[in-house]
């Protein structure tokens, strides 16, 4: 994987839009004390080099009725895994697929995969975990937490 160097502009720049994406190109110029037209042409690189992977919003869960943040660790059977022709990214592609999981992570440590999940209740995070992730062949226990308060 290729490195790429940011200067402080690229970094300022990075961090003004992960704090509100919508802001004015002019807004930030104006607080870095460069032209319009720089941070529109740094922007564009950051971009083309992927650094900015995607622009998208992030509602507020439980306003749109998920009220259960969850993560779960799941725990597979490598030996299993093999036998049927699959490996953990198999596994976390399958589990990515399912509508309310956020995110999975390959992980280090006893668990292989973490999971985190948003539900509308408690019902429904059973449903998600015992019919969907239970379910998939190679996982072999699961391990959840369920948070209690998120910080943004």
């Amino acid at each position: 994987m290729e490195h790429i160097q940011l200067d402080e502009t690229d970094y300022s720049i990075l961090d003004m839009l992960k704090s509100n994406s919508k802001v004015r190109i002019h807004i930030i110029a104006r607080k870095l004390g460069i032209p319009s037209s720089t941070v529109h042409h740094r922007i564009k690189k950051l971009e083309e080099k992927s650094i900015i992977k995607k622009w998208t919003i992030i509602p507020d869960p439980k306003k749109v009725g998920f009220n259960i943040k969850s993560f779960v660790l799941i725990f597979v059977d490598v030996t299993n895994l093999k036998r049927i022709g699959k490996t953990q990214k198999d596994i976390a592609e399958i589990l990515k697929k399912i509508p309310n999981v956020e995110n999975v992570d390959i992980i280090t440590g006893e668990a292989d995969l973490l999971v985190s999940i948003r539900a509308g209740d408690m019902q429904d995070f059973q449903n998600i975990l015992l019919d969907k992730i239970q379910s998939i062949e190679g996982i072999v226990k699961t391990k959840t937490m369920i948070s209690l308060n998120e910080f943004y």
